[in-house]
């Protein structure tokens, strides 16, 4: 599936399931990426390629590893979900991630943890 189709599809699930909390959502099509400023402050950002990465950031500030972000752009991480993995909040290591690129599985996990305030915390597991 295309990088576009993907973002597409991305964008239609967190305002379903992330409306009430999104003040601002652009997308690049072109770049095919989505930008996202929730109510709390944070900013998300998804990204998806025609070569099936991605990668889904939850920015709470802009202090040094102050986010959270799944992905599989990097494969030197030896964990059972590689190439997927979570670099989770105030750590530069990679943990194992339920998420595999498949927005339409990834995105309601995403704002359901979003929702559930979850990725605030820097022992976060799955």
């Amino acid at each position: 599936m295309s990088g576009v189709i993907q973002i597409q599809i991305a964008k239609g699930l967190l305002e379903k399931f992330l409306g009430e909390l999104i003040t601002d959502i652009n997308i690049d099509i072109e770049d095919p990426r989505i930008f996202a400023k929730l109510r709390d402050g944070s900013r998300l950002y998804i990204q998806f390629n025609d070569h099936d990465q991605y990668s889904y950031s939850v920015i709470f500030s802009d202090g040094l590893l102050d986010r959270c972000r799944f992905d599989n752009y990097d494969d030197r991480w030896s964990i059972s979900t590689h190439p997927h993995h979570v670099h989770i909040r105030m750590s530069s290591q990679a943990f194992a991630s339920k998420m595999t690129g498949n927005p339409k599985k990834d995105m309601p996990i995403l704002c359901d943890l979003i929702k559930k305030g979850k990725l605030f915390s820097n022992t976060f597991t799955f």
